[in-house]
């Protein structure tokens, strides 16, 4: 299925050059300026996800659009059916997929999906009650993926798997779930502080180092996949639950 191929290769092309950056800094003398390296690649990295979570939803939206231009009786949720596309969108006509795709991408020019309750609010429409992204419920797997850090849940596979009494697994999957924004929050905010005030959030140059700068890549990597596994799989499940057949999923999907 082609649906967010692309948003997928652009991130990790992305990542490839963030941590191109960061291997380079590695190879520096200790010096400003090699910090800067690993800020340059710790950024890049925060920039990829923005990009890919932007391209996952405008592709999503995209998509959603088009089926309800092939089937005009199929009522989908309020959320969308209420977006307010460009007119040119319209003028034009509905069957241009790529028109779809910028209409979407325009109206992603105003969320700031640098957050993990936002990045929930946004795609969490697409995935069926009982199974949203990124909480308490679900979060599970994730703490038993093998590619999982302590760092980000708090709490390693290992542990995990001998709590035996639902009420501390319960405790444990809400205490990881809160590790976890932390963990990303702090990610997402060291970009902004480079950004904005060259990573003096209080008037004095953090440090920055090629482990703190190296882990921090490795984290919105496993981020990304998790997420991107979950929506390739759950997107083409809401629209039929939306209630479009087989050939217009088929259509929209390729």
């Amino acid at each position: 299925m082609a649906h967010l191929d692309t948003a997928k290769r652009h991130f990790d092309e992305d990542m490839t050059r963030s941590r191109a950056l960061i291997d380079h800094g590695n190879a520096q003398q200790p010096s400003a300026l090699q910090s800067d390296i690993f800020r340059a690649g710790w950024m890049m990295a925060v920039g990829a996800s923005d990009a890919y979570f932007s391209d996952a939803y405008g592709d999503l939206l995209s998509r959603t659009l088009r089926a309800k231009d092939v089937q005009r009786a199929v009522v989908i949720p309020d959320r969308l059916n209420n977006l307010r596309v460009p007119v040119i969108t319209v003028l034009h006509g509905t069957h241009d997929g790529w028109r779809w795709r910028m209409a979407a991408r325009e109206l992603m020019s105003q969320e700031n999906v640098l957050a993990l309750d936002k990045i929930r609010g946004l795609f969490n429409q697409f995935f069926e009650d009982g199974n949203k992204l990124l909480n308490k419920d679900t979060i599970g797997p994730l703490i038993l993926h093998k590619d999982a850090k302590v760092r980000i849940f708090g709490v390693s596979a290992t542990d995990y798997r001998r709590i035996a009494v639902p009420a501390d697994q319960e405790r444990t999957r809400k205490e990881a779930t809160a590790s976890m924004f932390d963990r990303y929050e702090v990610i997402f905010q060291r970009r902004h502080d480079c950004i904005h005030n060259c990573d003096r959030p209080k008037y004095v140059l953090q440090d920055l180092t090629f482990d703190q700068a190296g882990k921090a890549h490795q984290d919105i990597s496993f981020l990304i996949e998790r997420c991107h596994e979950a929506l390739k799989v759950e997107f083409p499940k809401y629209l039929e639950r939306v209630g479009f057949n087989a050939a217009t999923r088929q259509r929209v999907l390729q």
